[in-house]
């Protein structure tokens, strides 16, 4: 039994919801008791869609194709996960020995997506009347889904990827945005239209998909490189304009070349020719993650350091004196490991007494030891902290500092090393009840057994020099305002207006 291009997006749409619950419910949680994280649920989902929706237009549905589509959705997924993508992104990069990937996952992979077919095909079945489609008008819906998706894939890899990015993504980053345009150009052509209207608009929601998509889940570098993650500069600068402007021109290519077929060939080998003639990742290429916000401070002179049982008893002080220094790069707070590579650099000279310190922090803390609380994965800026807030110590006032840093210290003594990875904490203050730099050190847990105290606690009481990157921050508010007032009334326009594309349609 065939669909009609509508029906067979909604049916491959079910398959790949119901499918991957059974997954998530029987295999992940009954059998295996794991979570794969995000990626690898909603890079599936992808999957499943993609290949009922393109198989399901040739072989129809039924037990039979049902059995099919199944086989070749676990093989490709297999495939996948040996040789292009790790499990457990975007929190960790894990890849799957042969035990879980072929000895258990081909077995229960397919048992779990044919349960979730099996199950659509019952609620489809009891929902819809049997009628036979004319199978060519399915058939050349996907095969323009297909060849649309290649194209504009294709483009955006020469023209964003390439040209504005100067940077080669990876063979998965490109296997992940095949997957997702072949399913939403077949729903959004389906259901808003190819005309230039749908075009413009169908261009301009996919490049913001792409982009959400690689915010929160697509990784780049794999499977030769580590996976890292585009920071805000380059999503919003140069991978969203760019991808609406490769969207609008695939698109345009892609029904021109089915209304051309015989150019179908001659268009791919142009661009594969263009894409095998750009260098894979040119010298010049910019910086990876290299676009976050950027803080430094400075403080010198006299200070004080805590002693003492209680590391935050401020009436119980020595006098110090040295100078500290202080650079940052916040590079967002997506709460992932692999995603987050907030920089820092820290390093103070301070002495106190007849002992000469040197700390050098230069590895954030992406999570606090113990998860007692956030560390917004080792930098943020302006936030509250300590207090009433439960970040910190209640011990310590209510604060908002300007940096507020967490990372691994070393620190030697008299030149002599004493600690090489000790839990640290920076803080640059400018406003509230205490100002200053303020330099903790194993204050949380005294685990510092070189020091008869057993931490350090060193305060400077005023900031020398602070750079702040408030005009940036204030321009990215700025342009999200702009950006959710637009699109709404873009479409709220477009929703209460009929155009004449719609009402030929109807």
């Amino acid at each position: 039994m065939f669909l009609v291009a509508k029906d067979t997006i909604k049916f491959s749409i079910l398959v790949g919801l119901a499918a991957i619950f059974v997954d998530a419910s029987i295999a992940h949680g009954l059998l295996w008791e794991n979570d794969p994280y995000w990626t690898y649920w909603v890079t599936k989902t992808f999957l499943i869609t993609t290949v009922f929706l393109f198989g399901t237009a040739f072989i129809g549905i039924g037990i039979v194709p049902g059995l099919v589509l199944t086989a070749v959705h676990t093989l490709i997924l297999e495939i996948y996960y040996q040789w292009l993508a790790p499990v457990g992104l975007p929190q960790e990069p894990e890849w799957l020995d042969f035990n879980h990937l072929w000895v258990t996952g081909l077995p229960v992979h397919f048992l779990a997506i044919l349960g979730g077919y099996a199950l659509a095909l019952w609620l489809w079945r009891r929902n819809h009347p049997v009628l036979e489609a004319e199978r060519g008008e399915t058939w050349r819906f996907v095969v323009y889904g297909l060849v649309t998706s290649v194209i504009i894939v294709a483009t955006d890899g020469i023209f964003t990827q390439l040209l504005l990015l100067q940077d080669f993504p990876g063979i998965t980053f490109f296997v992940q945005r095949l997957l997702i345009s072949f399913v939403f150009v077949c729903v959004w052509t389906a259901y808003a239209g190819a005309g230039r209207t749908g075009v413009a608009l169908g261009a301009l929601m996919l490049a913001l998909v792409w982009t959400t998509y690689s915010m929160y889940l697509g990784p780049r570098g794999l499977p030769f490189e580590q996976p890292y993650y585009s920071g805000y500069w380059d999503l919003w600068w140069y991978s969203f304009p760019g991808g609406f402007v490769s969207a609008v021109i695939g698109w345009w290519v892609g029904g021109w070349a089915m209304k051309n077929r015989r150019m179908i060939p001659v268009s791919s080998v142009v661009v594969a020719g263009i894409m095998m003639s750009l260098p894979a990742d040119p010298l010049y290429a910019q910086g990876r993650g290299s676009d976050g916000l950027a803080a430094s401070a400075r403080a010198s002179g006299a200070g004080v350091r805590v002693v003492g049982a209680d590391p935050m008893n401020m009436n119980s002080t020595q006098p110090v004196t040295g100078t500290i220094t202080i650079q940052a790069v916040e590079m967002g707070n997506r709460w992932s490991h692999v995603q987050n590579t907030d920089a820092m650099t820290v390093t103070a000279r301070f002495t106190g007494g007849e002992a000469t310190y040197d700390v050098k922090i230069d590895r954030p803390m992406p999570r606090h030891p113990l998860g007692l609380y956030t560390t917004w994965s080792g930098a943020v800026l302006e936030h509250e902290m300590h207090g009433d807030t439960g970040i910190g110590t209640n011990k310590l006032p209510r604060m908002r500092p300007k940096i507020a840093l967490w990372g691994w210290a070393e620190i030697s003594r008299n030149g002599e090393v004493i600690a090489r990875a000790a839990p640290a904490h920076v803080m640059v203050l400018t406003d509230g009840p205490m100002q200053g730099v303020m330099l903790e050190i194993a204050a949380e847990d005294k685990s510092l057994a070189a020091e008869p105290d057993g931490y350090i606690h060193v305060m400077w009481p005023k900031v020398e020099r602070l750079e702040m990157p408030e005009n940036h921050d204030r321009t990215r508010q700025i342009i999200g305002w702009v950006g959710l007032a637009a699109f709404v009334a873009l479409f709220g326009a477009l929703a209460v207006k009929r155009s004449p594309e719609h009402s030929r349609r109807a």
